[in-house]
C-alpha cells in the first residue's frame, strides 16, 4: 500500500494568525535553558539532601555538550491542516447540540476518496452546485454514503505567497449541499478555508449590508452536519478522481471546534 501525504506543514507566516509562535529549544541552547528551568527544583533537592553548593546543569553534563530539541508552539486549532467540527459553526447543527472535535465519530474520518477538480477557478471565484454536478458527471462517479470528497483548486501550490490567504477561491453552500445530500460527512479543500478570504467577505458586507456574505459555508454547517478539512495539499498527486482511501483523524482537543490533522491517501498497489 502506498501513502500520499495530503497535509501542509505547520509554519509561521505573516498572514496566518493561526500560528502565533514556535519557540525552539535547539540542541545547543537546550542545556542552558534546561538548567535555568530546573534551577529551583535542583535547589530544593540540594537543600533537602544537605548538598552545598547546589549543582547547575551545564553542557558538560550531556554527551557532546548538546541536549534534546524541543518546540513550544502557540497555535490555534485552525493552524495548519485541520478538521472543523460542527461545534465550530455554531452551538447546534441539524437541531441538535453540535459535536465538538473529540465527539466526532472516527467512522466519519475515513472512506473512499473522490477528488473533484476545479483548477480552472480564478481568484475569489466560488464553486457552485452546478460546478459540482458537472464535475461528478465528468468523472462518472455517483457519490455514496461516507465518501470523502476532496476539492482540488491547486491553490495550496501558491503557499507561501500572500494570495494563498488573500485571494483563494471558495465553496458555496449549494455546492456543499449537493455533496452532503448523498451521505458525505467529510469534505476537504486545498485552500486556506471553505469560505472566501475574511477581508473579502467583510468588504462585501460593508458594500452591500448583506450578512449572507459572512462565512456562508460555515453557517450552512448549522443546517447540515458535516466536517471540513481545510488547508490540504498534494491533491494533484492522487492517482485519479477515485481509486484511493482517505484517512484523516483529527487530534482530540477537549471542547474544541477543530483539531489538527494529517490526512493521507492510501493507494492499494
Amino acid at each position: 500500500m502506498r501513502l500520499i501525504d495530503l497535509s501542509m506543514t505547520i509554519a509561521q507566516h505573516p498572514d496566518d494568525p493561526g500560528v502565533r509562535d514556535i519557540d525552539r529549544w535547539t540542541h545547543d541552547s537546550g542545556p542552558e535553558r534546561l538548567g535555568n528551568a530546573a534551577k529551583s527544583l535542583i535547589q530544593q533537592i540540594a537543600e533537602r539532601e544537605g548538598i552545598s553548593p547546589a549543582p547547575f546543569l551545564e553542557k558538560d553534563h550531556f554527551p557532546g555538550g548538546v541536549f534534546m530539541s524541543n518546540e513550544i508552539v502557540t497555535l490555534s486549532v485552525h493552524g495548519g491542516t485541520h478538521v472543523d467540527a460542527p461545534y465550530h459553526y455554531g452551538p447546534s447543527s441539524e437541531g441538535r447540540p453540535a459535536k465538538t472535535i473529540e465527539e466526532v465519530p472516527l467512522e466519519w474520518c475515513c472512506g473512499p476518496g473522490v477528488r473533484l477538480s476545479f483548477r480552472d477557478k480564478r481568484a475569489l471565484e466560488v464553486i457552485t452546485a452546478d460546478d459540482v454536478r458537472r464535475e461528478l458527471d465528468r468523472i462518472g462517479h455517483r457519490l455514496r454514503l461516507l465518501d470523502v470528497v476532496l476539492i482540488e483548486t491547486g491553490w495550496s501550490e501558491r503557499w507561501p505567497d500572500r494570495e494563498y490567504y488573500s485571494a483563494h477561491p471558495a465553496m458555496s453552500p449549494g455546492a456543499i449541499e449537493v455533496i452532503v445530500d448523498h451521505g458525505v460527512k467529510l469534505i476537504g479543500v486545498d485552500t486556506a478555508g471553505f469560505d472566501l478570504p475574511t477581508a473579502h467577505m467583510i468588504e462585501q458586507f460593508v458594500k452591500t449590508g448583506d450578512s449572507r456574505h459572512l462565512w456562508p459555508c460555515h453557517m450552512f454547517g448549522r443546517e447540515r452536519e458535516y466536517l471540513q478539512i481545510e488547508r490540504m495539499a498534494g491533491l494533484g498527486r492522487l492517482p485519479g478522481p477515485t481509486g484511493f482511501t482517505v484517512f484523516c483523524a483529527p487530534v482530540r482537543v477537549q471542547g474544541a471546534g477543530a483539531g489538527w490533522a494529517r490526512p493521507v491517501a492510501l493507494i492499494d498497489q
